[in-house]
């Protein structure tokens, strides 16, 4: 099991049954899906389908907050420097690791975020997608959350350390995802833009991008 965690920590859209077992050289027996298994059932990874591939190409994906730090900052290092975190605030390694963990915490309180969006009895399916076009550099989206009510939630997840703000750049990205996305999906199905930040949207011409926006204080919601 931890072979497989180690493992898991090297993609952050995490990898499928056979890839994992052939990262942590095991075979695809009895014992290795008890490991699965009991992983997923003590909250250490998560299972779920990428969008737009069939249920035999289903991913694990870490998402343990401690495990993901301890093995980016502490494990193989001789000597912690305890002033590490004073001096790194804007190392890339430290903001990189802000966003992928900010990440995990939003697919561990999917339930929360589906009652901020109040669609908490509604039935649905999460799931992240990347697609990558001939000659372009692709697109990717963080989560999307598939409702049996014709609607996508497609969630742009962004650790920022003030309201996060729309630029007009974004704001093209933004709808060529939306645009790559749309072809995948049924011509009744509806996408709605939402937007999972740290503390807030600012207000600007571009705001409206976003059908909904959900901050931490949704995620961890007494």
């Amino acid at each position: 099991m931890i072979s497989v965690v180690k493992f898991l920590s090297t993609r952050n859209a995490g990898y499928t049954r056979s890839e994992i077992a052939s990262g942590v050289g095991c075979s695809l027996g009895g014992t290795f899906s008890q490991a699965l298994n009991a992983l997923i059932e003590s909250d250490f990874i998560v299972k779920y389908v990428p969008f737009g591939y069939s249920k035999r190409m289903e991913h694990y994906k870490l998402v343990d907050p401690f495990c993901m730090f301890y093995i980016k900052f502490v494990e193989n290092k001789t000597k912690l420097n305890e002033s590490f975190w004073q001096h790194n605030q804007v190392a890339q390694s430290v903001v990189s690791w802000r966003g992928f963990a900010f990440e995990s915490v939003c697919f561990n309180h999917i339930n929360r975020i589906k009652q901020a969006l109040e669609i908490g009895g509604v039935s649905a399916t999460y799931s992240a997608w990347s697609k990558r076009e001939d000659d372009t550099e692709g697109t990717q989206v963080d989560l999307i959350i598939e409702r049996k009510d014709n609607v996508v939630n497609m969630c742009e997840i962004k650790f920022y350390g003030n309201d996060f703000s729309v630029s007009k750049d974004y704001h093209k990205t933004l709808i060529n995802r939306q645009e790559l996305l749309s072809k995948e999906l049924s011509p009744k199905v509806i996408i709605h833009n939402t937007l999972i930040t740290t503390y807030g949207l600012k207000d600007n011409e571009y705001s409206s991008d976003f059908d909904s926006v959900i901050t931490l204080d949704d995620l961890f919601a007494e």
